[in-house]
């Protein structure tokens, strides 16, 4: 009897290292999958914000490398914040009550609005260009739509304790601080 529960209490044991080796694997995957994220989204952002512009073949780029060494599937968000400066008035009805000062406001200009510029089938690829100015704010947003390995294994483990959200959820961005585009006319 004693050799019995020695026998069962070994195998239930190898299951458990079985198991916590091939999680800590799979772990090991998301790792270097959020930091693969961390190192493409921050490489395209800062590079955006330095050169003022973005082209199709810098999307592209973005997309490829974010996708390289993972099955992750990401959901992307990039966001344009246009700077713009707008006259204070006492009366707006008035022009003649020019205070004399400005107020700067953003306006927001999504993917599907920048998209449609990078990706215009009528002008030549080569000529495509999205231009920001100085001072206007870009940012990406990143998170995986597919669950990984590790926390599919965990929510069968644990009966589905585990968290329905992205694992991986990366925001990046900042100011616009030059304009390169000016030379690309």
């Amino acid at each position: 009897m004693p050799n019995a529960i020695v026998k069962i209490f070994a195998v239930i044991l190898m299951a458990v290292m079985f198991y916590f080796a091939t999680y800590q694997n799979y772990k090991k995957q998301e790792d270097l999958a959020y930091i693969n994220t961390y190192n493409t989204v921050t490489e395209f952002v800062d590079n955006v914000r330095l050169k003022g512009f973005i082209t199709p073949s810098m999307y592209e780029d973005f997309v490829n490398s974010l996708h390289t060494g993972n099955e992750v599937l990401f959901n992307i968000e990039i966001e344009h914040q246009k700077k713009q400066y707008t006259p204070v008035y006492k009366d707006p009805a008035n022009p003649n009550t020019f205070t004399g000062e400005y107020e700067v406001q953003y306006t927001g200009i999504y993917w599907d609005q920048i998209k449609k510029t990078l990706f215009e089938s009528s002008v030549p690829y080569d000529k495509r260009i999205y231009k920001l100015e100085n001072g206007d704010f870009f940012s990406v947003n990143v998170e995986n739509k597919t669950k990984f390995k590790s926390t599919m294994l965990f929510d069968f483990l644990s009966g589905g304790a585990g968290s329905d959200g992205p694992e991986i959820v990366f925001p990046y961005g900042g100011m616009v601080q030059n304009q390169d585009w000016i030379d690309k006319k």
